[in-house]
């Protein structure tokens, strides 16, 4: 008898367990779909401000090194890009594999092409730019060359020398200005740019390293908004640090025509 009961009051206990769990169930996919639903919104909404901002400034541009494998080109300039800098030298010691290779096949489109050399801290003025010289030549393109400034290794903010470090690199600066008759670039971020704007660096401009789409002043040529840009190539796809030319596309095509 007593067994009987028990069996009598199993299925309505069950019942409600499982609806219960039904519920839960129920609930946690609706809050997973909310979610979604919110993470999409706020994906467009950024997308949006992003388009909203970047308005003022239409030219945009990439940095490729031998990292990127084989670029097509003709794709990434359909992609509203108008310009791509190549990735060419490091210190007296490191050439580039792909940029020999990058620069004769980018002459196949109308993208304005630029060079980037990586400063060193440890090389002599005269010694990078002879090993530029030496390897890039007379293919430096059209846009102003691009020193590139930034930490490495044990060259840290706490250990670089700038008393020495920024005198060598505006000697570099009057080097490669002299030697290609080509404005020079700075790029960094706006930490380094404090230390060399105006103390060392007088006259060239920056390209500035920050994820933020803002007004500066013409001192600023460039700025590199987004590090993991996705492009189509060759049916995949490509991740590239993106700028935007700080100015209108009338003034960049009076400085590059």
């Amino acid at each position: 008898m007593e067994r009987k009961r028990h069996a009598k009051y199993r299925p309505k206990f069950n019942m409600r367990f499982v609806h219960h769990r039904r519920r839960i169930i129920l609930g946690a996919f609706l809050l997973v779909v909310l979610l979604a639903v919110a993470g999409v919104w706020v994906v467009k909404n950024q997308q949006r401000g992003a388009r909203l901002a970047l308005a003022p400034y239409p030219v945009h541009g990439c940095v490729i090194d031998q990292e990127n494998g084989i670029i097509d080109f003709n794709s990434l300039q359909k992609q509203h890009i108008s310009f791509v800098y190549l990735n060419a030298t490091t210190g007296a010691t490191y050439f580039d594999d792909s940029f020999n290779t990058n620069y004769s096949r980018i002459q196949s489109t109308d993208l304005k092409v630029g060079i980037v050399h990586n400063f060193s801290f440890q090389k002599r003025p005269k010694a990078q730019l002879r090993f530029i010289s030496q390897k890039v030549k007379s293919n430096t393109g059209q846009l102003p060359v691009v020193i590139r400034v930034s930490y490495y290794g044990d060259y840290n903010a706490k250990r670089v020398d700038w008393k020495k470090a920024g005198p060598d690199l505006a000697d570099l600066v009057k080097l490669l200005a002299n030697y290609y008759g080509q404005a020079v670039v700075i790029k960094t971020t706006p930490a380094i740019k404090r230390q060399l704007d105006p103390t060392y660096i007088k006259q060239s401009k920056f390209w500035l390293e920050e994820p933020q789409i803002k007004k500066h002043n013409r001192r600023v040529q460039f700025v590199e908004y987004d590090a993991e840009q996705k492009f189509k190539n060759d049916h995949s796809d490509l991740e590239l640090p993106v700028s935007y030319f700080n100015g209108s596309q009338k003034t960049w095509n009076e400085q590059t025509n």
